[in-house]
């Protein structure tokens, strides 16, 4: 029996000079290339497919349905799915992982798409299989059908078990269950939010962490209200999905090393990055940031090591900040084991133009302060996380 092809699979693509381009590419790195024009024809295009990778134009009618759909299939669970959009900024990042995609490419040249197809090169001929799922279960509670999937999509894909609640009581008992770890509810929870479900688990004796996501204008109340229950952490509703899953990570993974200089809060905005010295700059989207480093989602992370120049909007501020930091460690795409985040690289903050390394300080405790302080994750405190 023939094996199946090895294709890098683009859905929503036309035949045009783009699309000749990423012909070159893949046929340089010993692929072939699917072109889907209509992303609602993606389930004939793959009976015969293997995808060593997807893009997704996000612009095509049924993007962020066909990416949401991949995002739910095991068979996929390893096979990176980029996005293309018009401009690679805050908004289009946040969009696509919402959808479960992994990093934005430009299409306007072949340097994006060529350097992270040779970054994961070594994956790319082999057939991907399911990872085990983690031990840990997160409920994820809401009265939103789409916002549970969502949610549950970011969990499923980090390879949590996910159940999922809609209703008070029964979040109640399921945190009695052995394996239950984390509480996701969101603030509109039936049949009277997400507060008074937790004082209910509560007076259960239950002890599972609890994350309440809320509109910004609650979340000061609804830590006031039950902040002292302990092991409970508000986070903003517009946030994307990940911020939840880091904050979960935080609370579940040990790690052997903890490659930290200090408490780190999710913060998201696009990152202009490149190799001290290089050309050209590369773009990612920071996860998290901490006093004196950050850490950039990107599929072609550096070396640790290197020196890299960094160009983003500093925490809570209105310019952008220029900075120099060296490579502290990096983690790539594949199977990970307990990983906290996901793939990207963390930097260590070295220097930058003038006052910049000081504005970007500045900013990160002007962020930490209005969220009333990074999550602890070992010590459990509650606290309020943007």
């Amino acid at each position: 029996m023939a094996q199946p092809d090895r294709s890098l699979v683009i859905l929503g693509a036309t035949q045009d000079d783009t699309t000749r381009r990423i012909q070159r590419i893949t046929a340089s790195l010993g692929l072939s290339a699917v072109f889907v024009p209509r992303c609602d024809d993606m389930h004939g295009a793959l009976v015969n497919a293997q995808p060593s990778a997807f893009i997704i134009r996000m612009d095509a009618d049924g993007a962020s349905t066909a990416c949401t759909h991949l995002r739910t299939q095991t068979q996929f669970a390893g096979v990176p799915v980029f996005g293309v959009a018009i401009r690679r900024d805050d908004l289009a990042f946040s969009e696509l992982f919402s959808w479960g995609g992994d990093d934005l490419i430009d299409l306007e040249g072949s340097a994006s798409l060529s350097h992270r197809l040779r970054h994961l090169s070594p994956l790319l001929h082999q057939v991907s299989e399911p990872r085990a799922t983690r031990t840990e279960c997160v409920v994820v509670a809401g009265a939103d059908p789409n916002w549970r999937s969502v949610m549950g999509r970011a969990f499923n894909r980090d390879n949590y078990c996910v159940r999922f609640g809609s209703a008070a009581a029964a979040i109640a008992e399921e945190c009695s269950r052995e394996r239950v770890r984390v509480v996701v509810a969101n603030d509109d929870l039936p049949p009277s939010g997400a507060e008074s479900a937790l004082v209910e688990a509560r007076s259960r004796g239950s002890k599972t962490v609890w994350i309440i996501v809320a509109p910004p204008k609650r979340m000061a109340r609804i830590n006031e209200s039950v902040g002292a229950l302990g092991s409970v952490a508000i986070t903003d509703n517009f946030s994307p999905a990940g911020n939840v899953v880091y904050l979960t990570n935080e609370l579940v993974s040990q790690r052997a090393v903890d490659h930290r200089d200090g408490p780190r809060v999710p913060y998201g905005t696009t990152v202009s990055f490149r190799i001290a010295g290089r050309e050209s700059d590369d773009i990612g989207f920071s996860y998290n940031v901490s006093a004196e480093g950050l850490f950039v989602r990107t599929l072609a992370p550096p070396e640790s090591g290197e020196e890299v120049w960094l160009e983003m909007w500093a925490p809570r501020s209105e310019r952008r900040v220029r900075l120099t930091g060296t490579v502290a460690w990096r983690q790539p795409f594949g199977p990970r084991d307990n990983a906290s985040v996901p793939p990207g690289f963390g930097v260590k903050l070295t220097d930058g133009l003038s006052g910049d390394l000081n504005r970007w300080r500045h900013g990160f405790g002007a962020l930490r302060d209005q969220t009333h302080g990074a999550f602890d994750a070992r010590s459990c405190r509650s606290g309020m996380v943007a």
